[in-house]
């Protein structure tokens, strides 16, 4: 064999490599993006059950459609949600079966700045005052 052989052999090679390390790296990047897909889906879930506690002037079981928000809500956390996450959805839930306020609003209380902070954090958004440059 020459030398030109091996170069179009090495070449080759190269281009063969470069190929399956592309399409390994493009696997990566597309179960990245359906795993933030799934988890913000999971998280924005919760904010209609929020906003129907806020409206309702925190008894939601007036609204109607309370119950079905917070069983889809319910559901996807179970499925998508951290290990934190799940823990106080199934706290919150079960205080509101027990009709135990103090311990509704506890949960409440933990849950919400917790899937504030998520929400932020998958989308990897700063809040921090510096960041706004607020100065007067």
């Amino acid at each position: 064999m020459e030398i030109k052989d091996w170069i179009s052999l090495a070449s080759a090679c190269i281009v063969a490599f470069g190929w399956f390390v592309t399409g390994y790296l493009n696997r990566v990047k597309d179960v990245a993006q359906k795993r933030l897909e799934y988890r913000l889906n999971a998280l924005e879930a919760f904010l209609p059950v929020w906003f129907s506690i806020q409206k309702s002037g925190g008894n939601p079981f007036n609204e109607t459609e309370f119950l079905t928000k917070l069983e889809h809500s319910r559901s996807l956390f179970q499925l998508y949600g951290l290990d934190d996450e799940i823990e106080f959805m199934e706290q919150f839930i079960s205080s509101l079966e027990k009709q135990s306020l103090p311990e509704a609003n506890l949960a409440l209380s933990k849950l919400v700045p917790l899937v504030r902070s998520r929400i932020r954090t998958e989308l990897k958004i700063s809040y921090k005052l510096k960041d706004f440059n607020l100065t007067r």
